[in-house]
């Protein structure tokens, strides 16, 4: 329960709402308890007036319709009515302050959870499942929402009700208010067990719900390959056998909860009878009245939601509690990167400068230090969590601005974990990489990572038009630019084959496009914000080599400022990079040109040999 302290930060903010919203409901409170008061003047002028019929054949009904009595009636249902209006009105302003002030508090905590979760490192989703990532962020968040809303307003209703309501019970009777209020212990003891099980029960459902969830989310991201290896059926029964769980336990809880409802009118009724009772037997020896017994069958059933609510109420507490420890458990993960103060570059009289960047073409117009662009990589090694070996080590290398860099190797030599540190997707836990001669960590990410075009290996595709696929590297991209992104990356003819160009929807992942038009719509999402650093994970692979050197020419021609790092299985694309770096386990084993490499007749040689081996025999 220590958890829910931390939200108590959201009181704070929502103070005034939340004290208006309960002095409403206290008011609500206060004109409910007159209904039954109206209610028993009414039956005990009726009985008066019943009593003193000088004629037992006299009509009740005409002794009722007499000036004074009739004007006592009407007043007093005028009243009732008054009464009952006055309830509804603030008890729809109490839901309308305290039930809105928690769904605002719900918005502001789910903003916070989503914003965490843009900047977590990527290590926390390698080693997070999907599921329940998305669980913490949506059915979580509600369940906290009911601290503020549900649990926050019952409780003020439990005790601004109960408080008033027993008081005036006291004051007609304490010996009827004794037998009439007898069996709601029992039933608050009963509302708590069942809370208590229900709070477990939904717990497992939460549980199983995420399995479901994180099942349904990788079918469907991977519907082209269960599609392709007729695994349909397979998977279908792996997820009834998920759905079938999630049934059973759904099932369980729902029986608790039906049982629970019978159990709570049956404990009403044994109040009721018991104040009929008690009551009936009071009237005969002229302690209450029979509108007193009215009044307190009225105040029974105003009693017994609140009672009930109190274990209700405890289970709502709980429930939150544990979803917001595990919320705060994911708020607790540490973020990708903090903003640090930048150690800037400084000129020859020790003036610091500004980063700005010629080549970045509007990207950052602030005046002052021109981006040199080069990049060096110290003794830098790298291991991912819970890996026996590293993934890179003690890698070193030095790069101008403008260079192409070839990175090749076999699978698993550490390419793409090389190229990830540049934009700080991970970082190094031994050497350094530096910008300029500054260290990266010491740069903000947002304004390392605006340098870099980054096209990586699955090239991910939102379920959205092209033209916001392709503008996601740059918003509010005029149409020129567009087209000119495209053009670069050799998919405007095929953008313009469809029916709606650039307007066409993709599918999930973008399943509409063929692996080379996903490749290079990737590429050109990377082209549109004008880099300084480009880097092509395997990004040519689905290209035929008509199309890559296309692109690769209009590379060198557009963008002969910018470094590019180039990673490939087709070593005959590098024939015009700078420099080309041999990963073998992890490590640089040689570096050079193309013609370099290949007069070493070492690793680069023997791999170039067997792709033309291979391209020979697959042309027989």
């Amino acid at each position: 329960m220590k958890e829910l302290l931390k939200l108590n930060r959201f009181f704070l903010k929502y103070k005034w709402t939340l004290v208006l919203g309960s002095i409403l409901l206290i008011l609500a409170n206060f004109f409910l308890i007159w209904i039954p008061i109206f209610i028993r003047m009414t039956m005990d002028e009726v009985e008066r007036i019943a009593e003193q019929m000088p004629e037992p054949h006299e009509s009740v009904l005409a002794a009722l319709l007499s000036s004074d009595t009739g004007w006592f009636i009407a007043q007093n249902t005028g009243f009732l009515v008054g009464a009952v209006f006055l309830y509804g009105i603030l008890l729809f302003a109490t839901r309308q302050t305290l039930i809105v002030t928690s769904r605002k508090i719900e918005f502001d905590l789910r903003n916070e959870i989503f914003d965490h979760l843009q900047r977590l490192p990527k290590s926390y989703y390698d080693s997070t499942r999907s599921g329940d990532t998305y669980t913490r962020a949506t059915e979580d968040i509600v369940r906290v929402r009911e601290y503020f809303g549900p649990a926050f307003m019952y409780t003020i209703n439990t005790l601004s009700r109960s408080a008033i309501i027993i008081t005036i019970m006291l004051m007609v009777n304490a010996k009827l208010t004794f037998w009439a209020l007898l069996p709601l212990p029992f039933l608050a003891i009963m509302a708590y067990w069942v809370s208590r099980y229900i709070n477990r029960r939904s717990n497992e459902i939460q549980q199983q719900y995420a399995i479901l969830a994180g099942k349904v989310q990788e079918v469907y991201s991977s519907i082209r390959v269960i599609k392709a290896f007729n695994r349909e059926l397979n998977e279908q029964d792996q997820f009834d056998r998920e759905n079938q769980q999630y049934r059973q336990k759904k099932l369980r809880l729902d029986l608790v909860e039906a049982l629970f409802h019978p159990m709570l009118l049956l404990l009403i009724g044994c109040s009721i009878i018991l104040v009929v009772w008690q009551g009936g037997l009071m009237v005969m020896d002229g302690a209450v009245t029979v509108g007193n017994i009215a009044e307190f069958i009225i105040y029974v059933t105003y009693l017994t939601w609140p009672v009930a609510s109190l274990g209700y109420t405890l289970n709502l507490l709980q429930r939150s509690a544990a979803s917001n420890s595990r919320i705060q458990k994911l708020l607790r993960e540490p973020i990708a990167a903090n903003k640090a103060q930048i150690t800037q570059p400084a000129d020859d009289n020790g003036k610091k400068l500004t980063l700005r960047d010629d080549s970045s073409d509007g990207m950052d117009n602030r005046p002052g230090y021109t981006f040199r662009g080069e990049i060096v990589y110290e003794n830098v090694s790298f291991t991912y969590p819970g890996a026996e070996y590293p993934a890179i080590q003690d890698i070193s290398l030095r790069v101008k601005k403008g260079d192409r860099i070839g990175i090749v190797g076999k699978t698993g030599a550490g390419k793409t974990t090389l190229i990830q540190l540049l934009p700080r997707i991970y970082d190094p836990q031994k050497g350094r990489i530096l910008m300029d001669g500054t260290d990266i960590r010491e740069l903000p990410v947002h304004e390392l990572r605006s340098r870099i075009g980054f096209v990586p290996q699955d090239n991910f595709l939102f379920s959205d038009t092209i033209r916001e696929n392709i503008t996601f590297g740059k918003e509010n991209a005029s149409d020129q630019e567009i087209r000119k992104a495209a053009e670069q990356a050799e998919v405007l003819e095929n953008i313009l084959e469809f029916g709606k160009k650039f307007d066409t929807i993709l599918g999930e992942r973008g399943i509409t496009l063929s692996g080379g038009q996903k490749q290079r719509t990737s590429i050109a999402r990377a082209l549109i914000r004008k880099p300084s650093i480009l880097i092509l994970d395997d990004s040519l692979s689905a290209v035929d080599t008509k199309t890559e050197d296309s692109i690769i020419q209009h590379l060198d021609t557009d963008h002969e400022n910018v470094t590019m790092f180039i990673i490939c299985h087709r070593l005959s694309s590098l024939k015009h990079a700078n420099k080309i770096f041999v990963l073998d386990e992890g490590r640089i084993v040689e570096e050079g040109s193309h013609d370099e490499l290949m007069e070493l007749d070492g690793h680069f040689t023997n791999m170039y040999r067997k792709q033309l081996i291979e391209e020979e025999l697959e042309n027989i």
